[in-house]
């Protein structure tokens, strides 16, 4: 490894991913049907899927230690789906400390997966689940050394964020949808990490570095947008930069984002770096694209070190 890469910490680092948990039924098809026409997949899986789920898959992959935390359906053996989606996560190394809702049911999607490597995603999410709570979000976060959240259910990982900030943790964002800049979750950040269409949302501009120009970083934050297979750009209060992608051959980009995300927060913990932190997830991110399987295609650590060194 050359000594500008990420190097593996002497702990591993204990990361709380916080936010939505999906199991994924995903088909892979030649292209994408026409109304009322009926196909045939030319492949299939079944998966644990959602932002913070696959953040934490992504993290406990590539060498760190993944908890999950988000609300679930029921627990007393009614929703199966919930009891999958932890079976699954426990599999992969990822603790879970789910919040179980009584009487609901966890989320579902059915996902098209095209030969680029594009989908299409139709999903079924009980909105009653956004009622869910942590009792002690304090003692939740007593014993990691950072937090990953999506903003897919903001009351439930807000009161979480700000446990994490008054212990002076970091804390990424994973910004999908219009987020206003005075929200508490949003103000809970301490690394701001936009999808394209979350910066668009949020500040109205379709330009990326004038986005996040706009974003006002002199708390300290970090902030960062990916644009897929495009550069990722990133903004301090004193800096900003780009920094490019690799190249690959796109099979499937579900869940690339979540692992960018899982990939970022990791090697943010281990060095400090941010910016070396963006180099990763992108190179994390980019291999994840090569291979069908959405979360569950996500690559492991010498992986993605080796694809690094092909690239240098």
């Amino acid at each position: 490894m050359r000594a500008d890469e990420p190097k593996r910490a002497r702990r591993r680092p204990h990361i709380l991913c916080a936010g939505i948990a999906v199991l994924d039924q995903i088909f892979r098809v030649a292209a994408f049907p026409d109304r009322d026409a009926k196909i045939r997949a030319l492949d299939f899986v079944s998966v644990v899927g959602g932002g913070a789920a696959n953040a934490a898959i992504a993290i406990a992959r590539l060498g760190g230690a993944a908890r999950f935390t988000g609300p679930l359906g029921d627990g007393n053996g009614n929703d199966p789906i919930g009891d999958r989606i932890v079976t699954d996560l426990q599999a992969e190394g990822v603790a879970c400390a789910c919040a179980r809702v009584n009487g609901r049911v966890s989320p579902v999607s059915a996902i098209l997966v095209d030969s680029h490597g594009g989908r299409t995603i139709t999903h079924h999410r009980d909105e009653l689940l956004h009622g869910a709570s942590v009792a002690d979000p304090d003692q939740l976060i007593a014993d990691v050394d950072g937090v990953l959240a999506d903003d897919h259910y903001p009351e439930f990982v807000t009161p979480i964020c700000a446990a994490a900030r008054r212990r002076g943790l970091p804390v990424v964002l994973d910004v999908e949808k219009h987020t206003p800049v005075a929200e508490p979750l949003f103000l809970a950040a301490t690394h701001r990490i936009f999808s394209r269409s979350g910066l668009t949302a949020t500040t109205g501009c379709d330009d990326l570095a004038a986005g996040l120009s706009r974003l006002d970083a002199n708390d300290g934050a970090f902030l960062a947008v990916t644009d897929g297979a495009g550069p990722v750009h990133w903004r301090t209060s004193d800096a900003s930069g780009v920094r490019p992608t690799l190249a690959v051959d796109a099979v499937d980009t579900l869940a690339a984002g979540d692992v960018f995300h899982g990939a970022f927060a990791l090697v943010l913990i281990e060095t400090g770096d941010p910016v070396r932190a963006l180099r990763f997830a992108a190179a994390a991110a980019a291999l994840k694209c090569t291979r069908f399987g959405g979360g569950a295609a996500t690559p492991r650590r010498s992986e993605v070190e080796h694809f690094l060194l092909q690239n240098a």
